[in-house]
This record gives C-alpha cells, structure tokens and sequence, in this order.
C-alpha cells in the first residue's frame, strides 16, 4: 500500500513539473511573439486559476498512470 502511494506521489510531481515546462514554453513563446495574455489583475486571476486546475488534471492522470504501469511491471 505505501509502495503504491509513492508512486502515485511520484508520478503526481513528474506530472506537475511537465505541466509546468509546457505552461512555460507556452509562455515564453506567445511573449517572443508579443502575444499578451492579460490585460488586468482579473485576467491573470483567470489565467491562474486555469493553470491550477489543468496542473491538477495532469498531475493526478500521471499519478494514476504511474501506479497502473508500476502494477503491471510487477507481475
């Protein structure tokens, strides 16, 4: 039990930190283009809140990924 509950913590950190690099790259690529995401305080607000909570899809998808490939290696 705590086997797999590390691993689904360990697949929830890589997930975040990829979600992370991909929301980064994003950034830096729209802001070489000049591409502004916000325009006020409420803007980045929204911006912000999606951000958190495609990070928490992705990291809990990666989890569970991790703790079903980590299962099937074990058999």
């Amino acid at each position: 039990m705590i086997k797999t509950l590390l691993k689904f913590i360990l697949g929830f950190i890589v997930g975040s930190f990829i979600a992370f690099l991909l929301v980064y790259a994003l950034g830096f690529a729209l802001e070489t283009m000049n591409i502004s995401l916000y325009e006020s305080e409420s803007d980045q607000q929204r911006n912000f809140n999606i951000f958190i909570v495609i990070s928490l899809i992705i990291a809990v998808i990666s989890g569970y990924f991790a703790t079903k490939i980590s299962k099937k290696t074990n058999k």
